[in-house]
Protein backbone atom coordinates (compact mmCIF):
# COMPACT_ATOMS: atom_id res chain seq x y z
CA UNK A 1 0.00 0.00 0.00
CA UNK A 2 1.40 3.55 -0.80
CA UNK A 3 1.81 5.86 2.10
CA UNK A 4 -0.83 8.26 2.41
CA UNK A 5 -0.05 11.66 0.51
CA UNK A 6 0.91 14.63 2.61
CA UNK A 7 -1.74 16.72 1.33
CA UNK A 8 -4.28 14.03 3.49
CA UNK A 9 -1.78 14.16 6.04
CA UNK A 10 -2.23 17.85 6.26
CA UNK A 11 -5.90 17.57 6.23
CA UNK A 12 -6.04 15.09 9.17
CA UNK A 13 -3.85 17.29 11.35
CA UNK A 14 -5.95 20.10 10.76
CA UNK A 15 -9.36 18.29 12.07
CA UNK A 16 -10.86 20.29 14.57
CA UNK A 17 -12.23 19.36 17.72
CA UNK A 18 -15.70 19.94 18.88
CA UNK A 19 -15.60 18.83 21.89
CA UNK A 20 -13.48 20.29 25.58
CA UNK A 21 -14.08 17.04 27.45
CA UNK A 22 -11.74 15.22 25.62
CA UNK A 23 -8.84 17.62 26.53
CA UNK A 24 -9.82 17.47 30.11
CA UNK A 25 -9.50 13.74 30.18
CA UNK A 26 -6.07 13.62 28.00
CA UNK A 27 -4.61 16.13 30.83
CA UNK A 28 -5.31 13.54 33.26
CA UNK A 29 -3.56 10.58 31.28
CA UNK A 30 0.16 10.13 32.72
CA UNK A 31 2.64 7.43 31.72
CA UNK A 32 1.96 5.97 35.40
CA UNK A 33 -1.40 5.66 35.41
CA UNK A 34 -4.66 6.47 33.51
CA UNK A 35 -6.93 9.10 35.55
CA UNK A 36 -10.59 8.69 34.48
CA UNK A 37 -13.79 10.79 35.37
CA UNK A 38 -11.38 12.13 37.94
CA UNK A 39 -11.05 8.54 39.77
CA UNK A 40 -7.40 6.95 39.27
CA UNK A 41 -7.50 3.74 37.97
CA UNK A 42 -6.72 0.29 39.31
CA UNK A 43 -2.78 -0.93 37.62
CA UNK A 44 -4.84 -4.02 35.72
CA UNK A 45 -7.23 -1.69 32.95
CA UNK A 46 -6.33 -1.50 29.46
CA UNK A 47 -7.94 1.27 26.93
CA UNK A 48 -9.98 0.31 24.11
CA UNK A 49 -10.15 3.24 21.14
CA UNK A 50 -13.04 3.37 19.62
CA UNK A 51 -14.95 5.71 16.41
CA UNK A 52 -18.15 5.90 15.25
CA UNK A 53 -19.06 7.80 11.46
CA UNK A 54 -22.17 7.59 9.22
CA UNK A 55 -20.89 8.80 6.31
CA UNK A 56 -23.81 9.26 4.89
CA UNK A 57 -22.35 7.89 1.35
CA UNK A 58 -25.59 7.98 -0.76
CA UNK A 59 -26.98 11.04 -0.02
CA UNK A 60 -30.48 11.63 0.94
CA UNK A 61 -33.41 13.52 -0.28
CA UNK A 62 -33.04 16.68 2.13
CA UNK A 63 -29.39 16.84 0.48
CA UNK A 64 -27.81 17.43 3.80
CA UNK A 65 -25.05 14.26 3.62
CA UNK A 66 -22.56 17.08 1.34
CA UNK A 67 -22.64 19.09 -0.89
CA UNK A 68 -23.66 16.82 -4.02
CA UNK A 69 -20.95 14.32 -3.48
CA UNK A 70 -18.46 15.81 -5.75
CA UNK A 71 -15.90 13.81 -7.48
CA UNK A 72 -13.20 16.05 -5.18
CA UNK A 73 -15.02 15.21 -1.78
CA UNK A 74 -15.22 11.35 -2.68
CA UNK A 75 -11.51 10.71 -3.70
CA UNK A 76 -10.52 11.96 -0.06
CA UNK A 77 -12.85 10.13 1.72
CA UNK A 78 -10.65 6.84 2.24
CA UNK A 79 -7.31 8.81 2.59
CA UNK A 80 -9.05 11.41 5.24
CA UNK A 81 -11.08 8.36 7.55
CA UNK A 82 -7.91 5.88 6.80
CA UNK A 83 -5.53 8.39 8.81
CA UNK A 84 -8.34 9.38 10.96
CA UNK A 85 -8.61 5.78 12.43
CA UNK A 86 -4.72 5.43 12.36
CA UNK A 87 -4.01 9.05 14.25
CA UNK A 88 -6.14 7.87 17.05
CA UNK A 89 -5.30 4.06 16.88
CA UNK A 90 -8.61 3.06 16.85
CA UNK A 91 -9.02 -0.52 17.80
CA UNK A 92 -13.05 -0.66 16.97
CA UNK A 93 -14.54 1.70 14.00
CA UNK A 94 -17.89 1.06 12.70
CA UNK A 95 -19.93 3.04 10.15
CA UNK A 96 -23.51 3.30 9.16
CA UNK A 97 -25.31 4.87 5.78
CA UNK A 98 -21.90 2.79 4.20
CA UNK A 99 -21.94 2.06 0.95
CA UNK A 100 -20.30 -1.58 -0.56
CA UNK A 101 -17.61 0.37 -2.39
CA UNK A 102 -16.50 2.17 0.51
CA UNK A 103 -15.24 -1.05 2.31
CA UNK A 104 -13.10 -1.96 -1.07
CA UNK A 105 -11.65 1.75 -0.57
CA UNK A 106 -10.82 1.07 3.08
CA UNK A 107 -9.29 -2.54 2.80
CA UNK A 108 -6.77 -0.82 0.81
CA UNK A 109 -5.65 1.83 3.20
CA UNK A 110 -6.04 -0.31 6.29
CA UNK A 111 -4.41 -3.28 5.82
CA UNK A 112 -4.08 -4.33 9.01
CA UNK A 113 -7.68 -4.44 9.91
CA UNK A 114 -10.18 -6.37 9.75
CA UNK A 115 -13.51 -5.54 7.66
CA UNK A 116 -16.82 -7.00 8.39
CA UNK A 117 -19.96 -5.42 6.27
CA UNK A 118 -23.64 -5.46 6.15
CA UNK A 119 -25.88 -4.79 3.21
CA UNK A 120 -29.65 -4.70 4.06
CA UNK A 121 -30.58 -2.51 1.21
CA UNK A 122 -29.61 -0.60 -2.00
CA UNK A 123 -28.43 2.76 -2.14
CA UNK A 124 -31.22 5.26 -2.62
CA UNK A 125 -34.17 2.50 -1.81
CA UNK A 126 -36.66 0.50 -3.54
CA UNK A 127 -37.58 2.10 -6.90
CA UNK A 128 -35.00 4.04 -6.53
CA UNK A 129 -31.84 4.43 -8.40
CA UNK A 130 -28.86 3.16 -6.65
CA UNK A 131 -26.61 5.93 -5.92
CA UNK A 132 -24.03 3.71 -3.90
CA UNK A 133 -22.90 2.06 -7.18
CA UNK A 134 -23.52 5.16 -9.60
CA UNK A 135 -21.68 7.76 -6.84
CA UNK A 136 -19.00 5.43 -6.37
CA UNK A 137 -18.00 3.84 -9.27
CA UNK A 138 -15.55 6.30 -10.70
CA UNK A 139 -13.32 5.36 -7.71
CA UNK A 140 -13.89 1.14 -7.97
CA UNK A 141 -15.07 -1.29 -10.18
CA UNK A 142 -16.21 -3.29 -7.05
CA UNK A 143 -19.66 -1.38 -6.04
CA UNK A 144 -22.12 -4.27 -5.20
CA UNK A 145 -21.56 -7.59 -3.21
CA UNK A 146 -22.94 -10.94 -4.89
CA UNK A 147 -26.54 -10.47 -3.22
CA UNK A 148 -26.54 -6.27 -4.70
CA UNK A 149 -27.24 -5.32 -0.89
CA UNK A 150 -25.07 -1.93 -1.80
CA UNK A 151 -26.29 -0.13 1.33
CA UNK A 152 -25.49 -0.99 5.20
CA UNK A 153 -23.21 -1.02 7.97
CA UNK A 154 -19.39 -2.01 8.43
CA UNK A 155 -17.16 -2.76 11.19
CA UNK A 156 -13.34 -2.95 11.27
CA UNK A 157 -11.59 -4.67 13.98
CA UNK A 158 -7.89 -3.99 14.27
CA UNK A 159 -7.07 -7.42 15.74
CA UNK A 160 -9.58 -9.77 13.55
CA UNK A 161 -12.67 -11.24 14.18
CA UNK A 162 -13.61 -14.78 15.65
CA UNK A 163 -16.38 -16.85 14.45
CA UNK A 164 -19.03 -15.80 12.19
CA UNK A 165 -21.06 -12.60 12.85
CA UNK A 166 -24.33 -11.38 13.58
CA UNK A 167 -26.20 -9.68 10.55
CA UNK A 168 -30.01 -9.12 11.72
CA UNK A 169 -32.43 -7.26 9.62
CA UNK A 170 -34.18 -5.26 12.23
CA UNK A 171 -38.39 -4.98 12.63
CA UNK A 172 -40.42 -2.25 12.77
CA UNK A 173 -41.13 -2.74 16.47
CA UNK A 174 -42.82 0.92 16.88
CA UNK A 175 -45.38 2.51 15.06
CA UNK A 176 -44.08 5.85 13.13
CA UNK A 177 -44.66 9.29 13.62
CA UNK A 178 -46.85 10.19 10.77
CA UNK A 179 -49.53 7.56 9.81
CA UNK A 180 -48.29 6.37 6.24
CA UNK A 181 -44.50 6.91 6.65
CA UNK A 182 -42.12 4.68 5.09
CA UNK A 183 -40.20 2.41 6.59
CA UNK A 184 -36.94 1.98 5.64
CA UNK A 185 -34.73 -1.09 6.02
CA UNK A 186 -32.67 -1.29 9.32
CA UNK A 187 -29.61 -3.48 10.50
CA UNK A 188 -27.92 -4.80 13.22
CA UNK A 189 -23.61 -6.48 12.73
CA UNK A 190 -22.27 -7.73 15.12
CA UNK A 191 -18.60 -10.03 15.10
CA UNK A 192 -16.17 -11.40 18.01
CA UNK A 193 -12.58 -10.26 18.23
CA UNK A 194 -9.84 -9.59 21.12
CA UNK A 195 -9.87 -6.23 22.11
CA UNK A 196 -7.03 -5.32 24.19
CA UNK A 197 -6.30 -8.86 26.59
CA UNK A 198 -9.72 -9.78 26.04
CA UNK A 199 -12.46 -11.56 23.52
CA UNK A 200 -15.17 -9.05 22.97
CA UNK A 201 -18.66 -8.77 20.74
CA UNK A 202 -18.14 -5.11 18.51
CA UNK A 203 -21.50 -4.37 17.04
CA UNK A 204 -22.80 -1.28 14.80
CA UNK A 205 -26.49 -0.53 14.08
CA UNK A 206 -28.17 2.11 12.43
CA UNK A 207 -32.44 2.57 14.00
CA UNK A 208 -34.93 4.68 13.08
CA UNK A 209 -38.33 6.02 14.73
CA UNK A 210 -39.58 2.35 13.98
CA UNK A 211 -37.16 -0.16 15.26
CA UNK A 212 -36.46 0.02 19.53
CA UNK A 213 -33.06 0.63 21.11
CA UNK A 214 -33.75 -2.42 23.53
CA UNK A 215 -34.99 -4.87 20.47
CA UNK A 216 -31.29 -4.35 19.58
CA UNK A 217 -29.57 -5.04 23.07
CA UNK A 218 -31.87 -7.93 23.07
CA UNK A 219 -30.42 -9.43 19.77
CA UNK A 220 -26.67 -8.15 21.17
CA UNK A 221 -27.09 -10.17 24.77
CA UNK A 222 -28.04 -12.94 22.64
CA UNK A 223 -25.44 -13.10 20.24
CA UNK A 224 -23.00 -12.21 23.21
CA UNK A 225 -23.44 -14.66 25.76
CA UNK A 226 -21.83 -13.10 28.37
CA UNK A 227 -18.83 -11.80 26.77
CA UNK A 228 -18.37 -7.66 27.29
CA UNK A 229 -20.30 -5.45 24.44
CA UNK A 230 -18.95 -2.37 22.96
CA UNK A 231 -22.03 -1.29 20.97
CA UNK A 232 -22.06 1.94 18.41
CA UNK A 233 -23.70 3.71 15.70
CA UNK A 234 -26.60 5.90 14.64
CA UNK A 235 -29.42 5.37 16.93
CA UNK A 236 -31.79 8.33 16.11
CA UNK A 237 -32.43 9.57 19.44
CA UNK A 238 -31.05 12.33 21.72
CA UNK A 239 -29.45 11.40 25.30
CA UNK A 240 -32.74 12.10 26.85
CA UNK A 241 -35.14 10.09 24.75
CA UNK A 242 -37.17 7.26 27.04
CA UNK A 243 -36.49 4.46 24.60
CA UNK A 244 -32.93 4.80 26.01
CA UNK A 245 -33.66 4.58 29.36
CA UNK A 246 -33.50 0.54 28.23
CA UNK A 247 -29.96 1.02 27.03
CA UNK A 248 -27.96 3.17 29.45
CA UNK A 249 -27.15 1.85 33.26
CA UNK A 250 -25.07 3.42 36.19
CA UNK A 251 -28.42 4.74 37.40
CA UNK A 252 -29.31 6.76 33.78
CA UNK A 253 -31.65 3.50 33.03
CA UNK A 254 -32.84 -0.21 33.56
CA UNK A 255 -30.24 -1.45 30.75
CA UNK A 256 -26.30 -2.17 31.28
CA UNK A 257 -24.29 0.12 29.02
CA UNK A 258 -22.06 2.98 30.10
CA UNK A 259 -21.03 5.47 27.16
CA UNK A 260 -17.35 6.67 26.40
CA UNK A 261 -18.20 10.13 26.95
CA UNK A 262 -20.41 10.30 29.91
CA UNK A 263 -19.17 12.81 32.59
CA UNK A 264 -17.83 12.29 36.08
CA UNK A 265 -19.72 9.87 38.21
CA UNK A 266 -20.66 12.35 41.05
CA UNK A 267 -22.48 13.90 38.12
CA UNK A 268 -24.12 11.04 36.05
CA UNK A 269 -25.92 12.14 33.35
CA UNK A 270 -26.87 11.70 29.70
CA UNK A 271 -25.60 13.78 27.29
CA UNK A 272 -22.52 14.82 24.61
CA UNK A 273 -21.92 16.97 22.42
CA UNK A 274 -23.56 17.11 18.90
CA UNK A 275 -22.97 14.63 16.18
CA UNK A 276 -24.92 15.88 13.35
CA UNK A 277 -24.93 19.16 11.56
CA UNK A 278 -27.69 20.68 12.60
CA UNK A 279 -26.75 20.14 16.02
CA UNK A 280 -27.76 16.83 17.57
CA UNK A 281 -26.31 13.89 19.66
CA UNK A 282 -27.72 10.66 17.64
CA UNK A 283 -24.52 8.95 17.27
CA UNK A 284 -23.31 7.19 20.04
CA UNK A 285 -20.31 4.56 21.53
CA UNK A 286 -21.98 2.50 24.49
CA UNK A 287 -20.24 -0.29 26.37
CA UNK A 288 -21.28 -3.14 29.09
CA UNK A 289 -20.89 -1.62 32.70
CA UNK A 290 -19.75 -4.54 33.63
CA UNK A 291 -16.74 -4.40 31.99
CA UNK A 292 -15.62 -0.77 30.87
CA UNK A 293 -15.68 2.72 32.77
CA UNK A 294 -15.68 6.02 29.86
CA UNK A 295 -12.73 7.13 29.11
CA UNK A 296 -13.91 10.39 26.91
CA UNK A 297 -14.61 11.28 24.06
CA UNK A 298 -14.80 13.85 21.21
CA UNK A 299 -16.73 14.76 17.82
CA UNK A 300 -14.38 15.15 14.73
CA UNK A 301 -14.74 17.45 11.31
CA UNK A 302 -12.83 16.69 8.59
CA UNK A 303 -12.25 18.99 5.87
CA UNK A 304 -13.69 18.61 3.06
CA UNK A 305 -16.80 17.89 5.02
CA UNK A 306 -17.85 14.39 3.84
CA UNK A 307 -21.03 13.86 5.79
CA UNK A 308 -23.73 15.54 7.85
CA UNK A 309 -22.82 13.76 10.84
CA UNK A 310 -19.24 14.31 12.28
CA UNK A 311 -16.91 11.05 13.21
CA UNK A 312 -17.23 10.13 16.84
CA UNK A 313 -13.91 8.93 18.47
CA UNK A 314 -14.12 7.52 22.38
CA UNK A 315 -11.92 6.17 24.84
CA UNK A 316 -13.00 3.36 27.23
CA UNK A 317 -11.48 1.68 29.97
CA UNK A 318 -11.73 -2.07 30.47
CA UNK A 319 -10.15 -4.11 33.33
CA UNK A 320 -8.13 -7.41 32.90
CA UNK A 321 -10.83 -10.64 32.80
CA UNK A 322 -11.74 -11.21 36.70
CA UNK A 323 -14.27 -12.92 38.25
CA UNK A 324 -17.39 -11.42 37.31
CA UNK A 325 -18.82 -11.33 40.74
CA UNK A 326 -16.37 -8.66 41.64
CA UNK A 327 -18.80 -5.87 40.19
CA UNK A 328 -15.94 -5.02 37.31
CA UNK A 329 -14.14 -2.35 36.78
CA UNK A 330 -17.05 -0.12 38.70
CA UNK A 331 -16.72 -1.86 42.36
CA UNK A 332 -16.57 0.87 44.85
CA UNK A 333 -15.23 3.62 42.15
CA UNK A 334 -18.55 5.09 41.78
CA UNK A 335 -21.90 6.24 43.80
CA UNK A 336 -23.71 4.83 40.92
CA UNK A 337 -22.40 1.41 41.17
CA UNK A 338 -24.23 0.54 44.14
CA UNK A 339 -28.11 1.61 42.05
CA UNK A 340 -27.38 -1.70 39.82
CA UNK A 341 -30.55 -3.82 39.86
CA UNK A 342 -30.83 -6.97 41.91
CA UNK A 343 -29.78 -10.10 39.27
CA UNK A 344 -28.34 -7.63 36.99
CA UNK A 345 -25.22 -8.82 34.94
CA UNK A 346 -22.21 -8.40 36.79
Amino acid sequence: MSEISPQVRGRVDRLSVASSRMGAFVAGVAIAGIVVAGLPAPADTYRVNVLTYNVCAAGNRAGTCVRDLTPRRRRTWAGQVSALIRSRDVDVASFTEMCYAQVGLLRRELPGYHLVWYGYARGGGPGREDRCRTLWRDLTPHTAPPDGRTFGVALALKNGTQGPPLRRLLRADHAPATPGETVHPRGLLCARGDVGPRRSVCCVTHISGTETPRQVTGLVAGYAGGAPVILTGDFNREPGDPQLTGVYGMGLGDGGYTEADAPACRSVRRGGDPTTRGGRKIDYIFASEADYRPGGAEVVRTDPELSDHLALAGTLIGTEPRPRRDGGPWRGSCPASARRRRGRRR
